[in-house]
């Protein structure tokens, strides 16, 4: 009796030890852009959720009335997303549906009101510069028709404010500190952004020129929470860098680009405080630029839907030390690059990131100065859609390697050594590189030289090799 009982109590402990839980708490779900009540011009608007869940959110659904606008599974920051475009005048009401991995659901609903000029009692008309002091558009003033180009120069300040719907006609666009002193500022809110957009009955992509911030543009100039719509114009992009301009670029759209949404035309333009943002919808890559200024682009940004995903990165050299933030698509090189300069300039290339290189290309390192390079599961391979050995050139460490700052591991680096050398090629230097996998070189996979060098024992064990045609390392 006591034996039955003891099994019998065995096995209540064995099944209450393999019951699953059932998950049944709801997510918490809120739209958060645009705002309940908020009345906005025709066209693309971007519709933002914050969803959370005591597990993990599977996915959002958004809806306009009883008609299903998208959903999105991929969340940045507990932030989904989608693009509703209405051309229809009149009251919606805008819904999300929050559903756990458990299938719990959550919504939450607002209401939208769609109206010509965003609200505004305009059109306003604007066709002279902005020189020489400040001027500020309202919302009042929707829609703001900017009929030519605009100089904002010769300390001239434009401030655009929360809520403007700003229209181009063909030809139009801003140029921003030409050759003096400019600024533009842009700021709207999470729930009140500014739309910049073509003003054609039926717009197309490079219907207006797009912004242009020069030399001379004031470091306060910013764009933030704007939308920038069919803008830009045969090589150059809906927004331009050019020279040494700078401007701050966050949460910001740039869509419908005939060619590149950011173009960088000098060595020392930069964006400050680029993140939030999304490029999509371009005739070319997102963002075209040198290589030099690259480590200033921050994370956090979309840069897919684009006719090519990638960053662009032109031949330049890197004479700063910083970090090439893997944004989740690739670089894309389109000339060789070197890293060095006279007071030491140490590049890291953000983990996991993939790096294609084009043809007869090279990445040098310690050519022109003292330089490093680090990688951590980073893949070097061919830009080309069909690889082949040989594609790009390789990895060139030189004698003014910093040695402390050069390390690969973890990486793939594939379809190199078109310069007769290897994949890898080492003068005079100290590089660590292990844990790799160095593969399909038309030639060595590492090209050893001169007087100073790693182990090539070491080199062998410590990396995995396949399809180099001369051998895995070559010993001086």
């Amino acid at each position: 009796m006591k034996r039955s009982l003891i099994t019998t109590m065995l096995a209540l402990v064995l099944i209450a030890g393999t019951c699953v839980v059932n998950d049944t708490t709801n997510p918490v779900v809120t739209i958060v852009v645009p705002a309940n009540n908020a009345v906005l011009a025709p066209g693309t608007i971007t519709i933002k959720a914050v969803a959370t869940d005591n597990k993990a959110i599977a996915r959002v659904e958004f809806f306009a009335g009883a008609a299903k606008i998208g959903e999105d599974a991929t969340a940045s920051a507990d932030t989904f997303d989608v693009s509703w475009t209405v051309s229809t005048e009149g009251s919606y009401t805008l819904k999300v549906v929050a559903w756990d991995k458990s299938d719990n659901t959550a919504e939450h609903s607002i209401s939208v009101t769609i109206q010509t000029g965003g609200g505004g009692t305009g059109p306003t008309y604007h066709e002279n510069d902005i020189v020489g002091g400040d001027s500020v558009w309202y919302p009042s003033g929707n829609p703001h028709i900017v009929k030519n180009n605009l100089d904002i120069n010769q300390n001239g300040k434009l401030t655009i404010m929360p809520g403007c719907v700003v229209k181009f006609n063909t030809g139009a666009g801003f140029r921003v500190g030409q050759t003096t002193p400019g600024e533009l500022v842009a700021i709207g809110k999470p729930d009140s952004g500014i739309v910049f957009t073509s003003n054609a009955a039926t717009p197309n992509a490079g219907d207006w020129l797009g912004f242009d911030f020069y030399e001379e543009t004031r470091t306060s100039s910013q764009l933030s929470y704007c939308d920038v719509n069919y803008a830009g114009w045969e090589n150059y992009g809906a927004v331009n860098i050019e020279w040494s301009g700078s401007v701050r670029i966050d949460h910001t759209t740039i869509r419908n680009a005939p060619k590149y949404g950011i173009w960088f035309g000098g060595d020392n333009g930069y964006i400050a405080g680029f993140t939030g943002n999304t490029i999509t919808g371009c005739g070319g890559y997102p963002i075209y630029i040198r290589p030099g200024k690259l480590s200033k682009l921050m994370g956090g940004n979309t840069l897919t839907g684009n006719a090519k995903n990638g960053i662009y990165v032109t031949s330049g050299n890197v004479t700063e030390t910083g970090e090439w933030v893997n944004q989740g698509v690739p670089f894309v090189i389109g000339g060789s690059v070197s890293v060095g300069s006279a007071d030491g300039a140490f590049l890291t290339i953000g983990k996991g990131a993939t790096v294609k290189m084009g043809v007869d290309n090279h990445i040098a390192v310690g050519h022109s100065g003292p330089g490093g390079l680090k990688a951590d599961s980073v893949v070097f391979t061919s830009a080309a859609a069909t690889p082949q050995r040989g594609d790009w050139d390789g990895i060139w460490f030189y004698e003014r390697s910093t040695d402390a700052e050069c390390r690969l591991t973890n990486c793939i680096i594939e379809f190199g050594g078109g310069d007769g050398y290897g994949n890898v090629w080492i003068e005079d230097a100290l590089p660590t590189i292990t844990g790799c996998h160095i593969a399909h070189s038309a030639s060595w996979g590492i090209y050893l030289s001169g007087a100073d060098y790693p182990n090539p024992d070491e080199l062998e064990n410590n990396n995995t090799w396949d399809d180099n045609v001369s051998g895995n390392v070559r010993r001086p």
